[in-house]
């Protein structure tokens, strides 16, 4: 029997910026989630090729967060589909951080009608590698006239959870609040519970 190709993710279509993209705006005191390597800086903004919407050419930096702290615990630990116990050495290398919204943000929607409206599919946030399309729609909604703030999107492996890709433009609007860097407590496995998640032997 032949496979058949799965269906590419489609690119940014030629008129995007004559397209005006759903919004998600964040507030002054808003607070957004993260689980990070507990050895650098939480306020990182990507310029890898790694990240699903990092900059194609690594023109600008992507810091990825979460509006709860479910949908970072996604992002994070579930990003190998199957598995159901986290490693004991993963969780010590990983911490969680709060951040502070300190002036409001405007974020292009990739979720909802909003996919449809500017010529994009689920495909784009949520395929797998190569990530030439998503990196390309980054580049593309990071052009536009609109200037917006980063991109909101649902994750991958929890498609109820918002998620914010937001571009290095707006560092100075993101502050660290709380910093935890034991993760073995109650609120934690509390969030890998709603998951069916629990820690290896």
């Amino acid at each position: 029997m032949i496979g058949i190709s799965p269906e590419p993710s489609p690119l940014p279509p030629a008129d995007l910026a004559k397209r005006k993209p759903q919004e998600v705006n964040l507030l002054a005191n808003d607070i957004l989630h993260r689980f990070f390597s507990a050895a650098y800086n939480p306020l990182y903004f990507d310029r890898g090729r790694d990240g699903r919407l990092n900059a194609p050419d690594d023109g600008y930096g992507v810091l990825y967060v979460a509006k709860e702290a479910s949908g970072a615990f996604a992002e994070t630990f579930l990003r190998n589909p199957g598995p159901t116990l986290l490693p004991t050495d993963l969780l010590a290398r990983k911490a969680y951080v709060t951040l502070k919204v300190l002036q409001p943000l405007k974020l292009a929607k990739m979720a909802g009608p909003g996919l449809a409206q500017i010529g994009a599919t689920a495909q784009v946030v949520h395929g797998g590698k190569p990530y030439d399309s998503p990196q390309a729609w980054s580049k593309a909604l990071y052009e536009h006239p609109e200037q917006f703030d980063g991109i909101a999107y649902n994750a991958r492996h929890d498609d109820t959870a918002l998620c914010y890709a937001i571009f290095d433009r707006a560092a100075g609007a993101v502050l660290e609040a709380t910093r935890e860097t034991n993760l073995d407590q109650n609120w934690f496995w509390d969030l890998a519970d709603i998951y069916g998640v629990g820690l290896a032997p």
